[in-house]
């Protein structure tokens, strides 16, 4: 059967946000009550309210503006760390103003993957001895993307465990682990950071690349959301300094990927430099971009990247060892997981960033992956992750993996209408 895709992507998207959508007894807001929670998958994988999940399926447009308030009010009330840091067990410790990586039905903020507890024993370091980098960035854009489909902006003086949401969110660009030099994301050994949610059982140093597109992003987001003229401007200076350095210190001029990390783990990372072209990061250095593009395209077109409309974080031939794709990781067997999995989260900003460099190719990677997608339905997709060769998937009917591409698409399209009459055989 023939379909328009981007139809059939919403469907997609909307059949899998409600599945994800789960009934909880809650105690947020001062309310014991239960509650509709956005949860990563439909199979409960993760039995906890994730923010960055649910601030990456936020930007498919397809959350209820009331659910979506809701939702940045609760973490912003229960989510985020006080202006103290906090001494947990085992070295690990919350900055002031962090945001936590997931909230427990009970209101329980837990900072560090890999663990329920929200109390002083969040992990060993496996995950860090900071929370991950990226959570406190995808606050900012939940509550932009409330703003931009709603049009209410007196959400920002709405006061969040006694303090202005707009106070809360200029706590939480300020961050922590930012070079002040360079505005990138940055961490060492000795108190590492996660860089972000979706790659958090790897371990890297130095400047981190997908935290400082997020942080490029965010900047944008904090001007659209300032009254303040002079803030606006310091938000756009900083964002500008993001871009430079982004280009100066993580882009291999030599093959045009971009490096996950300058430290350990400075490999090419497929999926940041997709989304770095998606975000705009090398608008205006053509020669930069048009590398890029052309390595995009190779990574599709050899299948070292992509396969089944689904990315790999590493490029297959520039795997680590035998035994891993990154170059440190947290014990993960490789060819699962984080560690050389194929995701359709990232479809999107792929497929988005192909369409600049080859729109042949990109049509076939959008019909790859909802061709993929449409045959494994009864089975669970689109999956979290899964392995073509080997037959293991993990995480059915993942939120972001539906969500996300089809956010891409849909702005894809709105950018080039011919992208919106794209069919596909399903």
């Amino acid at each position: 059967m023939t379909v328009n895709a981007l139809s059939y992507l919403r469907s997609v998207a909307n059949d899998i946000i409600g599945g994800c959508t789960f009934e909880k007894d809650t105690a947020y807001l001062g309310e014991n009550r239960k509650r509709r929670l956005l949860l990563p998958s439909g199979d409960e994988k993760y039995g906890s309210f994730w923010l960055r999940d649910c601030a990456m399926m936020t930007e498919s447009g397809l959350i209820p503006d009331d659910t979506l308030k809701e939702y940045v009010l609760i973490f912003a009330s229960h989510g985020q760390n006080g202006g103290d840091g906090r001494e947990l067990k085992n070295g690990l410790y919350v900055p002031p103003y962090a945001m936590c990586d997931h909230l427990n039905y009970d209101g329980g903020a837990v900072f560090y993957p890999g663990t329920y507890s929200s109390g002083d024993d969040q992990g060993d370091g496996r995950c860090g001895f900071l929370p991950p980098l990226g959570d406190n960035y995808y606050f900012i854009l939940m509550a932009r993307q409330y703003i931009r489909q709603s049009g209410d902006r007196d959400i920002l003086s709405v006061p969040a465990s006694g303090m202005p949401l707009i106070t809360r969110l200029e706590k939480a660009f300020g961050g922590y682990c930012v070079d002040p030099k360079t505005g990138l994301c940055v961490t060492d050994m000795e108190r590492r950071a996660v860089d972000w949610g979706f790659c958090d059982t790897m371990i890297k140093t130095g400047y981190l690349l997908m935290p400082s597109i997020l942080r490029f992003n965010v900047a944008k987001a904090m001007a659209e959301m300032t009254d303040d003229t002079e803030k606006r401007e310091r938000y756009l200076h900083e964002r500008e300094k993001i871009r430079r350095s982004v280009l100066d210190l993580l882009y291999d001029g030599g093959s045009g990927w971009l490096w996950s990390a300058s430290g350990v783990c400075r490999q090419h990372d497929v999926w940041a430099t997709a989304y770095a072209v998606y975000s705009g990061v090398l608008d205006g250095d053509e020669s930069r971009l048009n590398k890029t593009l052309s390595a995009i395209r190779d990574g599709y077109i050899s299948s070292r990247a992509v396969r089944n409309g689904a990315v790999r974080h590493i490029l297959t031939d520039e795997d680590w060892s035998s035994d891993s794709a990154w170059e440190m990781t947290g014990g993960v067997k490789k060819g699962t997981y984080q560690n050389g999995g194929w995701w359709p989260t990232t479809t999107g900003w792929y497929i988005y960033s192909l369409w600049q460099a080859d729109r042949e190719a990109a049509i076939s990677c959008l019909r790859d992956h909802i061709a993929f997608t449409a045959a494994g339905h009864t089975d669970g997709t689109p999956y979290e992750w899964f392995n073509p060769d080997t037959g293991e998937r993990s995480g059915l009917r993942y939120g972001t993996s539906a969500a996300l591409p089809y956010a891409a698409a849909k702005r894809l399209a709105m950018e080039c209408p011919e992208a919106a009459e794209i069919t596909a055989e399903i």
